[in-house]
């Protein structure tokens, strides 16, 4: 019964993403290299991502999204080490956190976040346009 459960919500969740979110899942992300130029580079500390501006995180974005400790970690382990999500990436089981938010029209809004596997562990790390300016 539960096996049966859980592939009817995983083949609905995989018909809902192929008809209605496959724009967005594939919305623009920047490579690490590109997160380094834009906002540089600066190492990992915790406890501010967790309590400072979001515009502060930008800094840490290619060390965590280089760091590889972070890979295999569940979801509980990453909202434990870098607090409450703010960010949104499809569902609400992605932790995703934003590292700029738009504050003018022609701003954009990017977020880090971390995407799981199947078994809901982090498989990969990004940095992925939230919201649009044009």
């Amino acid at each position: 019964m539960k096996k049966t459960r859980t592939f009817l919500i995983s083949a609905i969740f995989l018909i809902v993403a192929a008809v209605w979110a496959g724009p967005f899942w594939r919305g623009e992300t920047l490579s690490a290299t590109k997160v380094k130029k834009r906002w540089g580079q600066q190492s990992v500390d915790l406890a501010k991502f967790k309590n400072t501006k979001i515009e502060n995180r930008a800094n840490m974005a290619f060390n965590i999204m280089t760091d590889k400790s972070y890979i295999g970690k569940s979801v509980e382990e990453i909202r434990e080490l870098f607090g409450s999500t703010d960010g949104f990436y499809f569902i609400d089981i992605y932790p995703a956190y934003l590292i700029q938010k738009d504050q003018l029209p022609k701003d954009e809004t990017w977020q880090i976040v971390f995407r799981l596997n199947s078994k809901y562990k982090v498989r990969d790390i990004i940095v992925h346009k939230n919201c649009c300016a044009d």
